[in-house]
């Protein structure tokens, strides 16, 4: 009975390893994505807001001398939601540019007629927002 090394149990293990991976990604890119049924990956389930209307989103700022002194975005505007959207909850969040969340979430409800939603926002150094990330649900 031949024994093997450690090191080539180490790369065999190893080989079996990275291949198991190649199974389950090769597994997951054959997932469908659909409306009814979310699996891996991600869609929209359903829109109130079409695709040639997008919402802009806008800041209110302020400029403060105090230490770190410079711009501070106090307020943020969604602006142009369709009136289909009236009603919904949105919840956002202001993000740097790792992805990271700046502050708390955001939370409001989309005017009954569609148009803008403004939120009061923690007083966030303008130049630390990269993007902001929003769903519209309910």
């Amino acid at each position: 009975m031949s024994r093997l090394r450690p090191t080539r149990r180490v790369a065999a293990l190893a080989l079996a390893l990275v291949g198991v991976a190649g199974l389950s990604l090769a597994s997951a890119s054959q997932l469908s994505i659909n409306g009814t049924t979310l699996q891996a990956g991600s869609t929209v389930v359903s829109s109130c807001q079409p695709a040639s209307a997008p919402v802009v989103v806008t800041f209110t700022t302020s400029y403060s001398s105090t230490a770190p002194a410079g711009f501070r975005a106090t307020g943020v505007t969604f602006s142009g939601f369709d009136a289909a959207c009236g009603g919904l909850a949105l919840k956002a969040r202001l993000l740097d540019t790792t992805g990271a969340a700046l502050g708390a979430e955001l939370v409001g409800t989309v005017p009954s007629a569609g148009g803008s939603l403004t939120l009061s926002v923690s007083s966030t150094a303008a130049e630390s927002i990269r993007s902001v990330s929003a769903v519209v649900y309910g």
